[in-house]
């Protein structure tokens, strides 16, 4: 089991129990074989957030992490526990879950998934965003007095002030939980958020690689 916590590290737990898997424990990739509840791996990027959401890729092997202080975090058990952080200037996420073994997406204070890649190096790179805003064409027609109040106010026309109000993203506020909802973390081939606006959304992979020029999720 992973869990991440407020004194800004992720564990690794023990989850055997002797009457579910058998009789016998054995050393995994993780560290060696313990009791139920048992620590057997910690980690820490170095920086100063909570941690929001853990996710482990399919094959056990690695495991991803998203902060507050706006990191994401990968741990490569097979590559003797090196890890790969990105701190960048977007809001914090909130979840994450991998969509093939080298591909994670993400999602938080931005309202909009994120995805990211680690390669077979461990080499981790920010992607590209899931959901593009789209402008909204202004409608109706406004006065002469309030075109002039727009441009003193704001520097730009009352048309493109009612164009550019408000949120143009699906989600209209902080996305909380990204899960797979078709495939598997090896290979999904659909995802679901569910935020703070109280939408839950169907992202269909396929029709996000069609629509988002270069978007490769594998």
């Amino acid at each position: 089991l992973a869990a991440g916590s407020s004194d800004f590290k992720t564990r690794v737990f023990s989850a055997f129990i002797k009457e579910v898997d058998g009789k016998t424990n054995t050393d995994t990739i993780w560290g060696k074989k313990s009791s139920f509840g048992s620590c057997l791996s910690e980690f820490s990027n170095g920086r100063g957030g909570w941690v929001h959401g853990v996710s482990f890729s399919a094959s056990g092997n690695k495991l991803a992490w998203v902060g507050h202080d706006s990191s994401i975090s990968v741990v490569n058990a097979a590559n003797d526990n090196k890890m790969a952080t990105i701190k960048g200037d977007f809001l914090p996420f909130m979840a994450c879950v991998w969509a093939s073994e080298n591909s994670i997406i993400t999602a938080g204070y931005d309202y909009v998934p994120v995805l990211f890649s680690h390669d077979d190096s461990d080499s981790l790179t920010m992607g590209q965003k899931l959901d593009v805003p789209k402008k909204k064409e202004s409608t109706g027609t406004v006065s002469a007095m309030a075109k002039f109040r727009t441009l003193d106010k704001q520097a730009q026309s009352a048309d493109d002030s009612a164009a550019d109000a408000g949120v143009k993203t699906t989600h209209q506020n902080a996305i909380t939980q990204v899960q797979i909802s078709a495939g598997s973390k090896s290979a999904a081939t659909k995802f679901t958020t569910s935020g703070v606006d109280g939408r839950i959304v169907v992202w269909d992979v396929k029709s996000l690689e069609s629509s988002i020029a270069g978007l490769k999720i594998s």
